[in-house]
């Protein structure tokens, strides 16, 4: 008997794709980040939308609603997580479950409510107002209104497939102006800033078809930067699909992804629950038109936030990092002039293979 072997990964950017998919290769629709999951959610489907700000007053914030399949007793609890930090001082890191029956959705467009709290599109794409109620939660949450300034983003579909099954991104803020407040310990602080907001979702889970990530993004002297690196595990043909969105104000300046860049690693630092060693640096390199642009994520070695990620395997747990990074842009625009500018922005750094659950790591035990 001959034995069928599975598709291997890939970033889905053909004709057909587009079509079955109904959506338009140059022109993302407000449905796109309407719920994309099943009414009920089916064994393996999860959803979420999210949103990190950095504000000028030194404060930067992280706020998900998270839709997740039934466990093994039949149970789906929608989940919050908010993060609340200032510099590399850790205020707030927590993940508030509910029931089920406390969430409401739209297939229309984004708005998503669990509880009293809600992500939620207030017109079309270029507005959203995202709040958690600092009143179910110790005091502690946030209301922020978050409005585009750039176009929205998908690299081809935004669908990654493998052995017909996927995850799907869409990122409808790649950047904007965030304001309003947030609450720490029942203390209100005005701030106002640099905000993202992008929409995941899938029919299985993230650690069957992925072994890590690198994600980026941040706000360069006027200039919008999302980047990633996403690889397949071996099991799904260990592909690596890179991306590199750059856009200012209405001009995209680099759309790129797949082989028309390179993702190359820099310094790598034991991480500080597993001592694994993972990457906080990263740099990715364009070529277009005989022109060369590069943009570094450089994590200075420092971890600001790290927690377990919830997955599906009885022998490896996950492991999330996020840096508080510099962000070097040195690019080359059409007429010939650079652009060279720094600035604070966020790298994530997602290991579906950080640790085995059994082990462990050398650095934690050493006397």
């Amino acid at each position: 008997m001959t034995e069928t072997m599975p598709k291997p990964g890939r970033l889905l950017d053909d004709d057909e794709s587009f079509a079955a998919l109904g959506i338009d290769r140059d022109h993302p629709a407000v449905f796109e980040d309407g719920r994309r999951s099943s009414a009920q959610l089916a064994p393996g489907e999860w959803e979420w939308w999210y949103m990190d700000a950095h504000f000028s007053n030194g404060y930067f914030a992280v706020a998900s609603l998270h839709l997740s399949a039934p466990d093994k007793n039949g149970v789906s609890r929608p989940t919050i997580g908010l993060n609340i930090a200032r510099g590399n001082e850790k205020l707030v890191n927590q993940r508030l479950p509910f029931s089920v029956d406390q969430l409401t959705t739209s297939v229309d467009r984004a708005d998503t409510a669990i509880g009293s709290s809600f992500f939620r599109s207030e017109d079309g794409l270029d507005r959203y107002r995202i709040f958690v109620d600092p009143e179910q939660n110790d005091g502690n949450g946030l209301d922020i209104e978050l409005v585009r300034t750039v176009p929205s983003y998908r690299p081809g579909t935004g669908r990654w497939e493998a052995d017909d099954h996927h995850f799907s991104w869409f990122c409808a803020v790649p950047g904007g102006i965030a304001r309003g407040t947030l609450f720490v310990d029942g203390e209100a602080v005005e701030v106002e800033g640099n905000g993202y907001h992008d929409h995941n979702w899938g029919d299985v889970p993230m650690d069957h078809l992925l072994g890590d990530w690198l994600w980026g993004r941040a706000e360069v002297d006027g200039t919008t930067v999302v980047s990633a690196s996403v690889r397949f595990r071996e099991s799904a043909g260990g592909e690596e699909t890179p991306l590199l969105y750059v856009a200012r104000d209405q001009d995209v300046l680099i759309d790129a992804f797949n082989d028309q860049l390179v993702c190359l690693e820099g310094v790598r630092i034991p991480h500080p629950d597993t001592g694994k060693k993972i990457s906080s640096d990263c740099i990715y390199i364009v070529e277009q038109d005989g022109r060369t642009s590069t943009v570094r994520f450089d994590g200075r070695r420092t971890v600001v936030a790290a927690f377990p990620f919830a997955n599906s395997s009885d022998e490896w747990e996950a492991w999330y990092a996020r840096y508080l990074a510099s962000v070097t842009l040195d690019l080359e625009s059409r007429s010939g002039a650079r652009i060279r500018a720094t600035a604070h922005g966020t790298l994530e750094n997602m290991d579906f293979f950080g640790r085995r659950r059994d082990e462990i790591a050398p650095e934690r035990t050493a006397s």
